[in-house]
């Protein structure tokens, strides 16, 4: 990537780019308004251009379209006189933004096997193939660029963090830790590596570990960024898998149920931690009703299929069956006319919720099949995946709890 201007090579705006590139990709704060900033300062400055491209992409928001379609028309002309490497970052960004994200995925792919050191193409060869639900190859992209980096480079405890997170999201707990474990070794705060250990501990089934380490190191995750929601979520599934439930409501409370109202991200850790606590047998309340509304706001149907079984079963939870309906139809529709999401599995959001209502509605038989079948194609990362496990077990014991009293009734 050039860092040029239009009087040639600008060390000091280097030094700003990189500054803002890192602040991303770590998750250390709400460097938004720096990045427009420095955007509006040098309108010519590709780099800023493709930063703000990256969060449009990475977002994985459908909401985030027309803006990331403007991003990428802003940035065209100045293509022109690009090296190959940024050429490329804006072909799969306009791919992205036609609705293309395998193309997408692949075309960054090329770029971080062809330039390993391209930190945001690394990231957002990731972000990519975790949309698409590839996790392998999440993981196999970060190997590729590895070998091209050593202690002492600028940006190794992110290409650390990001390895670390490949090999969480093939459930390769132990590796996972070592390498975020590593990258906090150089820079403690990055809620971004924190976030892949937290990964790391949850795929080796060590959720006191995992509590610790999130409390202990609150105050370098606890930063006003995009991950303290979600860092927040991941304690608060480690405080109910340790038994202090009373902890984890008060993270759904406090944080996760006030932050759905921003996106649809934040609806789905909220939506994940309600339905973990209402399997527990926690009395849900009125909260299904209030996350039902904040999913009408923000769910595109079709999108992402992960988003779209949250979303559906928020509205059959909180009892909304016409608006779950009318949420199956419109999927449905958007896949047989080949909308976003069609490159990702098409059917695994409609299996899904279907075994969702089977279980509400109390056929755990059926539920339990139909969630069996389902599970290998489901998107989300490995941990969020575990709720529709968990889901099964739960279908499965109650299955088995209800032949045991029908026996007893006979």
């Amino acid at each position: 990537m050039k860092i040029l201007s239009q009087n040639g090579p600008n060390p000091a705006l280097a030094e700003t780019y990189r500054s803002l590139r890192d602040a991303y990709l770590r998750a250390t704060d709400k460097s938004d308004m720096a990045a427009n900033a420095l955007l509006e300062e040098h309108p010519d400055f590709l780099p800023a251009h493709l930063l703000r491209i990256a969060r449009l992409v990475a977002a994985k928001d459908a909401s985030a379209l027309p803006a990331l379609r403007a991003a990428v028309a802003a940035a065209e002309p100045l293509s022109f006189s690009a090296d190959a490497p940024d050429r490329a970052l804006l072909a799969a960004a306009h791919a992205w933004a036609a609705g293309d994200p395998l193309r997408a995925a692949e075309i960054y792919t090329h770029v971080a096997v062809a330039v390993p050191r391209d930190l945001l193409a690394l990231r957002l060869a990731q972000s990519s193939w975790y949309f698409l639900g590839e996790r392998a190859r999440v993981r196999a992209i970060a190997e590729r660029s590895m070998p091209a980096w050593s202690a002492g480079v600028p940006g190794y405890d992110l290409a650390l963090a990001m390895y670390a997170f490949g090999y969480a999201e093939t459930g390769d707990g132990e590796r996972a830790e070592e390498q975020a474990r590593q990258a906090l070794e150089i820079e403690p705060r990055s809620p971004y590596a924190i976030h892949a250990l937290a990964h790391a501990l949850a795929m080796q089934s060590r959720p006191a570990d995992g509590a610790r380490t999130l409390k202990d190191m609150a105050p370098y995750w606890q930063v006003g960024g995009r991950l303290d929601s979600h860092n927040a979520w991941h304690l608060a599934v480690f405080e109910l898998e340790t038994g202090h439930t009373a902890s984890a409501v008060a993270a759904l409370d406090s944080v996760l149920l006030p932050a759905a109202a921003q996106g649809a991200g934040n609806n789905a850790d909220a939506t994940d931690l309600l339905w973990r606590l209402d399997l527990s047998g926690i009395e849900a309340g009125s909260r299904w009703q209030r996350l039902a509304e904040s999913w009408a706001q923000h769910v595109s149907p079709g999108f992402w299929s992960f988003l779209d079984v949250l979303a559906g079963l928020a509205y059959l939870r909180a009892g909304q069956t016409p608006r779950a309906r009318a949420h199956v139809l419109t999927i449905a529709a958007s896949h047989a006319n080949r909308a976003f999401g069609a490159a990702a599995p098409a059917t695994a959001s409609l299996t899904t919720l279907a075994a969702i209502e089977a279980f509400i509605g109390g056929a755990y038989d059926r539920a339990g099949a139909t969630l069996r079948a389902a599970l290998p194609a489901m998107g989300g990362s490995l941990a969020q995946r575990e709720l529709f496990e968990l889901t099964l077990k739960v279908a499965e014991q109650r299955r088995g709890s209800s032949e045991v009293a029908a026996a007893a009734a006979a």
